[in-house]
């Protein structure tokens, strides 16, 4: 933790800079809406909570959202990077940008979390435990991200037993403009992104495309550190029409085609100098939304199609005399139909069913061939949750949940979650409780190292908090305890070298949140996680996650049309092994603290540059042992149009 002090000291300065007279003018830009009026917390509305609009004030479980602001001001181009400055949430990367990386939420598995693009389950079907990494997302075109806390598996099914992280893009408005972006850096770095959007009362459009290359970083930091390449090709839109007044219809679709240098693990001997890994990610949702009885009930028909094409290619080089290659494939086909009814005294009623059907094969050649054919699986729930009010003070949300699934038959699963907002005192009172499940994947059930016979874990999830408001809600402070509990998943078993239903962990801790909100374009925001995450059967802490992390995130308008970004995280130590040896060395992780500082300079309407500097203070540090991670890092670019970042 060696870092921190100079940390805490970058932040004063820059406050203290921001501060000084003559310097800063947070007087009210009148041609900013940002400007115009305070944005008040519990007022915000968010969707993923109730899969409807829902007020902050009606939301039991612990939900972070990070706004389109937030992600500009901030200048980050991927979601990953977005996400490591988010409470609760851990991060580790087996090296540069687009390594694979696995997120944490509260100390639970990364395959725990389940990741939506507008409505779409994005998780890999093919990945061991059906999870999924945000490492080639980047943040084109994207409105808000919203990271919901707990077991959620009564609106979203098996994923969602740590959480759901959903990432919304942005609808079109308004006449047609054109914008594009240029930037370039350290490491060899340059993206470039161009957009289209515009609408009417009868349609919308935003369509978006963007391309990053980047020379990077050695994934292995412990052999000769050749650089391992990245590049990343993103086309995503989305569109809309209203046929009639109560009649809709929209469409989103996103490709993703990257490609990272890769090395063959932390060691000596693990960099490769041409073993490349790709992924090519397909995601298509068309729906169409009808609105009766006077807009009282409102339903949506949507299908989505998920795609995923991942290629793990090593061809002979000096260090290898026989060529491997893998191939792994999966696809998703799902059907929805949610209802929304509004009851009598600001009651809701939210219900529907879904069905989805995923495939997934895979093919390895070389020294150890290996094939995996075609296998599927079927999931139908249906799901019911009442969203009750009492005045303005007591709210409570109530679900359950049925589903069934091919391989291994049924569960049933169900929510509550109240809370009590006292607008005399400032004081919310919340609490959720809820059950989950976690299916086994198509790679556990059916690969070489699977067993057809797995049935689906479970997992009980609680939480309790208190929250202050005060400065008419722009300010808040709040403390929270979770309790995660996972029973008889599926994880590996080293005696039989396959999977089995043998891994029990918990996971709990406390959060400590602070975040203020006012005009023009003030906002702080600060965090803290203390987890306990155990392993039952040897009653040690998970690996990889960090016992104490947290952060704070400072935006702050310096003059008309100039905005700085400081952030600074920590993360503690960390347990990790040392899979080198056999059996595997368990080692730890030192702590360390990351300095991140932005700026953006409107120069006209239509002209911004922007520039950032990652990991100011230079730390040394790593987040999964042997592999490398960027040092301080500086890029800068301009903006032209507003049609997106």
């Amino acid at each position: 933790m060696k870092h921190i002090p100079h940390a805490i000291k970058a932040v004063l300065c820059f406050y203290l800079l921001s501060a000084a007279p003559g310097f800063a003018q947070n007087s009210p830009d009148p041609e900013d809406p940002v400007d115009q009026e305070p944005r008040y917390i519990l007022d915000a509305v968010v969707v993923t909570a109730a899969k409807i609009e829902t007020p902050l004030r009606q939301v039991s479980s612990s939900i972070a959202v990070i706004t389109a602001d937030d992600i500009e001001r901030s200048s980050q181009n991927t979601v990953a990077g977005v996400l490591r400055d988010v409470g609760g949430l851990s991060m580790a990367q087996a090296g540069g940008t687009g390594n694979n990386a696995s997120v944490f939420l509260r100390g639970a598995e990364s395959s725990y979390t389940l990741f939506l693009i507008d409505g779409i389950e994005v998780n890999d079907a093919m990945s061991p435990g059906r999870g999924y990494s945000p490492a080639h997302l980047t943040v084109d075109q994207v409105e808000r991200i919203e990271v919901l806390y707990g077991s959620q598996s009564t609106l979203y099914g098996s994923d969602a037993i740590a959480g759901v992280v959903n990432i919304i893009t942005k609808r079109g408005e308004g006449k047609p403009k054109i914008g594009a972006s240029f930037e370039g850096g350290a490491l060899g770095t340059f993206r470039s992104r161009a957009g289209l959007n515009g609408g009417t009362d009868s349609y919308q459009y935003a369509i978006d495309g963007s391309f990053l290359n980047a020379r990077g970083i050695s994934a292995n930091a412990l052999g000769n550190q050749e650089e391992d390449g990245y590049r990343n090709t993103t086309v995503g839109g989305r569109f809309g029409a209203t046929p009639a007044a109560n009649a809709s219809v929209d469409l989103t679709f996103r490709f993703t085609d990257g490609r990272a240098d890769i090395d063959n693990g932390a060691g000596p001997d693990g960099d490769d100098p041409n073993r490349v890994n790709s992924s090519r990610q397909l995601f298509v949702r068309p729906s169409a939304t009808l609105e009766l009885w006077s807009q009282r009930w409102k339903q949506t028909l949507g299908y989505s199609l998920v795609d995923h094409s991942r290629e793990d290619d090593n061809p002979v080089d000096e260090n290898q005399e026989t060529a491997s290659n893998s191939t792994f494939y999966a696809r998703l086909h799902k059907i929805d139909w949610q209802n929304t009814l509004m009851l009598s005294g600001g009651n809701t009623l939210v219900f529907g069913a879904e069905t989805e059907t995923e495939q997934g094969e895979s093919e390895s050649r070389g020294r150890f061939p290996s094939k995996f054919d075609r296998r599927s699986a079927r999931m139908t729930g249906a799901y019911l949750q009442e969203l009750l009010q009492y005045g303005n003070t007591l709210f409570a949300t109530l679900g359950v949940r049925a589903d069934h699934h091919s391989r291994y038959g049924s569960k049933v699963t169900y929510s509550i979650a109240p809370n009590a907002y006292f607008e005399a005192s400032g004081i919310r009172i919340k609490g959720a409780y809820g059950t989950g499940y976690k299916a086994p994947s198509l790679f556990q059930l059916h690969s070489s190292f699977g067993d057809s016979t797995l049935q689906a874990g479970t997992s009980k999830s609680w939480e309790a908090g208190l929250e202050q408001y005060l400065a008419d809600q722009k300010l808040v402070a709040g403390v929270t305890y979770f309790d995660n509990t996972f029973d008889n998943m599926v994880g590996w078993d080293s005696e039989t070298s396959s999977y089995k239903n043998v891994f029990k962990a918990t996971s709990k801790g406390l959060e400590l949140t602070g975040r203020y909100v006012g005009i023009a374009g003030t906002s702080l925001r600060a965090y803290y996680t203390l987890t306990d995450s155990k392993d039952h059967e040897s009653d040690e802490q998970l690996l990889r996650r960090p016992r104490h992390s947290g952060g704070i995130v400072l935006d702050q308008r310096v003059r008309q049309g100039v905005d700085l970004n400081l952030s600074f995280r920590f993360s503690g130590e960390r347990r990790d092994n040392d899979f080198s040896t056999w059996p595997a060395t368990p080692v730890t992780l030192d702590g360390y603290g990351i300095v991140n500082v932005a700026a953006n300079w409107k120069v006209t309407p239509n002209i911004q540059l922007f520039g950032r500097i990652d990991n100011l203070l230079n730390a040394e540090y790593e987040e999964i042992l042997g592999y490398g991670t960027v040092g301080m890092t500086g890029y800068i670019g301009v903006r032209l149009g507003n049609s997106g970042y």
